[in-house]
């Protein structure tokens, strides 16, 4: 079906009507032919610029990254079984707060070609101009400025390279000093910035471009995403997710593209795969394999409350519910050590976020006071080959899952390690791995902020830091370029590492093996 077929007043009613139509004929194809699609509605926009104002507070994620807090869906692909929407030379120019790909309680659905920007981006750039002997900055920005803003993190593009380096120095009152150039006061800003693109946030968390929550057998393909307030893709309680060809870029003449997390994968199933994706200048990492460690409460017989244990809640904000004949396993506090396995025999979601799980026994008296429960079962078997970031905030590959395979990759200036296999208690994340392989990759430069090694960390996240909860990591066949004296790899909690055939130049030395 072509989407010229559908009617509506603008391109949400079309976009609605073409998905009724879709979800009607399970395994229909809809094509949308090549263009720049504006969207927008008052409702969404009032949100949008009200965000970028600072009307919803100095940091926008506490108000707008709630499970009651009103959006609007897009290409919203619900329910639906066997579509394939093909969206090649299509551009979603969106103008408002939205959620602009929905793929809930679906199978089997293909999403190819499409690409996912904003009018006004929900970042600013701005020309440093000028910086006085107190390291005062003027700033002109080339989008219009309200006269108050959040400014939640910054960065500084490199003129000469375009590399964004993060958080070089502090930012504090801003001044307009006419138009939209503007004053601030800073804690350390030479005048080499001088002539340098200042980029800064203006919210963290809320809705992904797309979002895949509950969905079985999704693919991606050649999908673009410019820019958004909050991550790129997330997933979350879904099963066998193929990305091919992604790329999270900025749009030309930017250096940014999603205020966090490139891609983001909670408590999936199955096989996760990213083949040929390209991500540069997001504002966290690339992509966040993991688990949630939940805390629990008896309520009776062999049934337990649980809280989910993620600093800010799903990304999805939707409850991390186990499904029946999953396994969720005892993770000691404080070590993160692995204990016994419980099947889930019952669960349900409650309206305040948590869930009720019956397992098929009862826990060690006590048990809630020791130890979390972990669903290992949502733990997916995950790929990342033949891609490449560069230029963003965080990491580029963060594990928290039981297999993965990393290969033929290239990690250039990336702001700390680039890839890092790790659970993290602090941010309720898990799980240790068991087999991960680092393979064949090239690691340029990364690690640029902090005492933190350039290519591959491994260790446990726990507040004690003891203990061997990895099984076996292998680093093998890399390439690694790194500043003189920096470390190219650290291990630690891990019982087998085998690291062989790497190849580690430092600065100007001479190559060597480890």
């Amino acid at each position: 079906m072509d989407y010229s077929e559908f009617g509506g007043n603008d391109h949400l009613e079309r976009f609605a009507a073409a998905m009724a139509w879709l979800k009607e004929h399970p395994g229909e194809e809809l094509v949308i032919p090549p263009g720049v699609y504006e969207v927008t509605e008052s409702r969404a926009r009032a949100v949008y610029y009200d965000m970028i104002s600072g009307r919803l507070g100095g940091n926008p994620q506490d108000v707008m990254f709630r499970p009651d807090f009103p959006y609007t869906r897009v290409l919203d692909l619900e329910g639906q079984e066997g579509t394939r929407l093909i969206a090649e030379g299509v551009t979603l120019l969106l103008d408002g707060f939205f959620e602009p790909v929905s793929l809930r309680n679906c199978k089997k659905v293909t999403v190819r070609g499409l690409t996912i920007d904003y009018k006004r981006k929900p970042y600013s750039r701005g020309l440093i101009e000028r910086v006085s002997k107190d390291g005062e900055l003027t700033v002109h920005f080339t989008a219009d400025m309200p006269d108050c803003f959040p400014c939640l993190r910054s960065a500084v593009s490199d003129p000469h390279t375009g590399v964004l380096r993060y958080s070089l120095f502090s930012l504090g009152k801003w001044r307009r000093l006419g138009g939209n150039t503007f004053s601030v006061e800073t804690d350390g800003a030479s005048r080499a910035y001088v002539g340098a693109e200042l980029y800064i946030w203006h919210s963290y968390h809320s809705r992904p471009a797309v979002c895949i929550q509950n969905a079985e057998d999704i693919t991606l393909e050649n999908v673009t995403i410019h820019a958004q307030p909050g991550m790129g893709v997330v997933g979350h309680l879904s099963r066998n997710i193929r990305i091919e060809g992604l790329s999270v870029i900025p749009s030309s003449g930017e250096r940014m593209s999603t205020n966090t997390d490139a891609t983001h994968f909670s408590s999936c199933y199955g096989k996760l795969v990213l083949q040929n994706c390209v991500f540069d200048g997001q504002g966290d990492d690339a992509v966040n394999v993991q688990n949630y460690d939940h805390a629990f409460a008896p309520i009776g017989g062999s049934t337990y409350r649980l809280t989910c244990l993620a600093a800010d809640g799903t990304h999805t904000q939707a409850p991390d519910l186990p499904a029946v004949g999953d396994e969720m396993q005892l993770i000691a506090r404080g070590t993160l050590d692995k204990g016994e396995k419980f099947l889930v025999t019952a669960a349900r979601a409650n309206a305040d976020g948590t869930c009720d799980v019956t397992l098929c026994r009862p826990l060690p008296a006590g048990a809630e006071e020791k130890v979390y429960l972990e669903n290992s079962s949502a733990c997916p078997e995950f790929v990342f080959s033949h891609c490449r970031a560069r230029s963003h905030f965080a990491r580029s590959v963060l594990i928290k899952t039981h297999r993965a395979l990393v290969e033929h990759c290239i990690f250039e200036h990336v702001d700390l390690t680039a890839v890092v296999v790790a659970a993290e208690e602090n941010w309720g994340e898990g799980t240790s791995s068991e087999h991960v392989e680092i393979l064949s990759n090239v690691f340029i430069g990364c690690g640029t902020r902090g005492n933190v090694p350039c290519a591959v960390t491994v260790y446990t996240g726990s507040k004690e830091g003891t203990g061997k909860q990895h099984r076996k990591v292998v680093v093998r066949d890399n390439v690694v370029l790194c500043a003189k004296g920096q470390r190219a790899f650290a291990f630690a909690n891990v019982r087998e590492v085998i690291a062989e055939n790497n190849t580690v130049i430092e600065g100007e030395a001479a190559d060597r093996a480890v």
